[in-house]
């Protein structure tokens, strides 16, 4: 009988008051913050739209959608660009305000474990990465409130 255990390579990420844990291959770059063009009547958690390779591409501030104050933008900052998993062309990155370079993290289940707590919207799931909290992101949701935004905007 083969015994396993299946590992993602992925980042883990600090943002204000917690920590992002991604799998790489949802991640297409990660860069330095730079100030985005803001768009108007959109909500707090959109920061505005970022230039990264010829593309401009929503800034998400996360911890705005968990319902936090709006991250300080003073200091080095980084900007996780991820891949749009929704299959649609209109879309196909978004980007996340972090407040450190990522680090890596061989992600199994001997270093995350899951928390006993009810994801929120744009989580789905929250853990613990060797002891420490971090959440796994939901993408599909995020991408639905940007294109649902989008949509608006016309």
């Amino acid at each position: 009988m083969l015994n396993y255990s299946l590992r993602v390579h992925s980042l883990l990420t600090p943002i204000e008051g917690s920590a992002l844990l991604l799998p790489n291959a949802n991640i297409a770059e990660v860069t330095q913050f730079s100030q985005p063009e803001p768009m108007e009547g959109t909500p707090d958690w959109l920061m505005g739209f970022i230039k990264w390779r010829e593309l401009k591409i929503p800034l998400i501030l996360y911890e705005v959608i968990l319902g936090n104050d709006v991250p300080s933008t003073k200091g080095t900052k980084w900007v996780l660009v991820l891949n749009a998993l929704g299959g649609k062309v209109d879309m196909p990155f978004f980007s996340i305000l972090v407040q450190e370079k990522p680090g890596l993290v061989q992600a199994d289940e001997s270093i995350v474990t899951p928390m006993a707590k009810t994801p929120a919207n744009g989580v789905l799931s929250y853990v613990h990465v060797h002891g420490q909290p971090a959440i796994i992101p939901d993408p599909d949701y995020l991408e639905t409130m940007l294109r649902q935004i989008m949509k608006k905007a016309g």
